[in-house]
């Protein structure tokens, strides 16, 4: 429990430091033009931070409906399988004589 831990603290430091030191690096003023349109000027590091958190919003968002899928798909086979093996249990209990 304690290395998990202390795996999990050296984790977060890492990026806390890496967080620092590309704000440290990245700190030219941009503005994003789409079309006619134009955002305030930023950071770049703001920039990246939000596109890194957008695609990790997008990322989670569609592995949820994946796993969703398989769960009720490993529920419709969980339900075959037992309906096969009530099924089964039937067939061994007949007399062979009937």
């Amino acid at each position: 429990m304690i290395a998990w831990l202390g795996r999990l603290l050296v984790v977060v430091l890492a990026l806390v430091a890496f967080c620092f030191a590309a704000l440290a690096v990245n700190q030219g003023q941009v503005a994003l033009r789409f079309l006619a349109w134009e955002t305030p000027e930023v950071s770049v590091f703001w920039w990246l931070l939000l596109a890194f958190g957008a695609g990790l919003v997008i990322g989670l968002l569609g592995m949820s409906f994946v796993s969703a899928r398989a769960r009720l798909r490993q529920r419709s086979l969980s339900r075959q399988l037992d309906a096969s093996q009530q099924e089964l249990r039937q067939l061994r209990n007949l007399s062979l004589h009937d």
